[in-house]
């Protein structure tokens, strides 16, 4: 009896794995990218990891940014040795502090005279309602004004490089997000990281619309429900937990597929403003359509992130 249940209970899950591996969307885009300079976030891991690697196997010139430099000085020597890449290197990039990411920038631009491709990738659940230095909740400003302003600053880079991308990993949480009292402590952390998801969406559609025209195209996506480091755990519990997303979830590698056919496929040639789920365009929530909200959210993201006017007539005159 115990017997049969082991086996009909494998089969199962070995059902489910194949269904998703069928129906997973793959990047078959065959571009190389020698000669294109790449940033993507949160890149010591997960997502972020198999992304980098995949643009660093097509001859990108990589820059991975994330906060922990062990991780990401280790993240190099991976990818590397993997890819023999040599143009691969990390620069630190704290989301949680403001002052951080201007440092990113600015390094960023003594070394490098354009960015063609910049994927915002990093991404947090936070459980408590903590603040950072900059006063904004942390969750928020790891998934949404970190980003914000990380992107913002870099636009000039990406104009002189146009065309040039920008790619958004949000999620398909941002269906349940709201812009109703941004930056609210009220929400739990589950509310707090739906909202987050729905700003990088509304983002990437108000960047889009005041973008068009200078070459630079602005998408977000949906990576699919992914077992990353998110899930990892210690106990036996755990580790039987972790044994059933990954039957039921993609692996870091299938989760990045996406955010690499908005940076490399030629079928994204001058398309802007969308969202993406398994490397084909898909429909948001109609909440991201919202341009007064849009407008609102941007509005708020400047002051919360403390744009200077030299910086918004720099990079947004």
């Amino acid at each position: 009896m115990w017997m049969f249940l082991i086996i009909w209970t494998v089969v199962v899950l070995f059902s489910i794995k194949l269904f998703n591996k069928l129906s997973t969307g793959k990047c078959y885009a065959d571009t190389v990218m020698s000669g294109k300079v790449v940033v993507v976030t949160g890149a010591s891991g997960g997502i972020g990891f198999e992304t980098a690697l995949e643009l660093a196997r097509r001859g990108a010139k990589l820059i991975i940014a994330c906060r922990n430099n062990e991780k990401g000085e280790k993240a190099v020597r991976r990818i590397i040795r993997r890819t023999n890449n040599k143009r691969v290197r990390f620069i630190h990039l704290d989301l949680t502090s403001l002052e951080s990411v201007r440092k990113f920038v600015a390094a960023l631009e003594e070394s490098e005279a354009k960015l063609d491709v910049l994927i915002n990738n990093a991404g947090a659940i936070c459980t408590t309602r903590e603040k950072t230095e900059d006063g904004i909740l942390k969750d928020l400003q790891i998934n949404y004004y970190g980003p914000f302003l990380l992107t913002v600053l870099l636009i000039p880079m990406l104009k002189k490089a146009a065309p040039s991308r920008v790619v958004v990993v949000s999620s398909s949480w941002h269906k349940f997000g709201t812009v109703e009292n941004i930056n609210s402590e009220k929400y739990g952390y589950i509310q707090s990281y739906a909202n987050s998801k729905l700003y990088n969406v509304i983002f990437s559609k108000e960047l889009a619309r005041r973008l068009y025209g200078t070459g630079v195209d602005v998408n977000s996506l949906n990576p699919g429900q992914v077992n990353t480091s998110l899930y990892r755990s210690s106990t036996f519990l755990e580790k039987i937990r972790s044994l059933m997303l990954y039957s039921f979830f993609k692996t870091p590698e299938e989760g990045a597929q996406t955010s690499v056919y908005l940076a490399v496929s030629y079928e994204c040639d001058q398309m802007t403003g969308k969202y993406f789920e398994d490397c084909q365009e898909a429909r948001a929530s109609y909440k991201a359509e919202d341009e007064v909200a849009a407008a609102k959210l941007w509005e708020v993201s400047q002051e919360l992130v403390k744009l200077t006017p030299d910086e918004i007539k720099r990079c947004l005159g």
